[in-house]
């Protein structure tokens, strides 16, 4: 009799036991899977997660404009988010930009980064442009800027290139129409050095 007497007794403890210690348990997982760090979550994350979350980004946008003497002009990127400072426009990253002109001349543009006001203003392309013409100029710059109203292309730092007469480097270039009804000029200024290689 004390045998069975001890056997329920310890059936009987076991059943509030072990339900008791199994939520302990369990309690004790949920408690530690809850407590992330959020200083550390981002060295493990293949994205700035505090960057995403302070700005608002814009996948693969796209401006379209006509200029006042009916050209078109189409900038494409990878991705734009509003400015942070002072300055109006939208940032951008990997921008394509094509001028389409009424005489023919098709310009495209490419550069690293970017600021674009979609109201209209200027486009501010900067950290390495490049620059290519149908007529066969390729030109380089650090920055280069843009009017949507007019189609004015204006490299106001050192720029350098290929033309179809030979290399040239010079402190300034534009790419203009001097009326509506002309053709589009390039204009280079400041140390203008042109090696002439004349076609054989």
């Amino acid at each position: 009799m004390r045998f069975g007497d001890r056997h329920s007794r310890l059936v009987t403890y076991a059943k509030v036991i072990l339900p008791l210690a199994a939520l302990s348990l369990l309690s004790v997982m949920f408690l530690i899977s809850d407590r992330v760090d959020p200083t550390t979550a981002s060295l493990y994350a293949d994205v700035d997660v505090e960057d995403l979350a302070r700005q608002a980004r814009v996948g693969a946008p796209q401006y379209a404009a006509v200029t006042q003497d009916g050209s078109t002009l189409m900038v494409r990127a990878t991705t734009a988010w509003p400015g942070t400072d002072d300055r109006s426009g939208t940032r951008a990253q990997d921008i394509v930009a094509k001028l389409d002109s009424t005489d023919g001349l098709v310009t495209d543009l490419v550069s690293k980064s970017g600021r674009i006001d979609p109201a209209g203003g200027p486009i501010h392309l900067f950290d390495g442009v490049a620059m290519q013409t149908s007529t066969g100029y390729r030109m380089r710059s650090a920055v280069v800027d843009m009017t949507s109203d007019y189609g004015v292309i204006t490299a106001p730092t050192h720029v350098d290139g290929e033309t179809p007469i030979g290399p040239i480097e010079a402190d300034w270039m534009e790419l203009s129409r001097p009326a509506p009804d002309a053709p589009y000029n390039m204009v280079f200024k400041g140390n203008v050095k042109l090696v002439y290689q004349p076609k054989e």
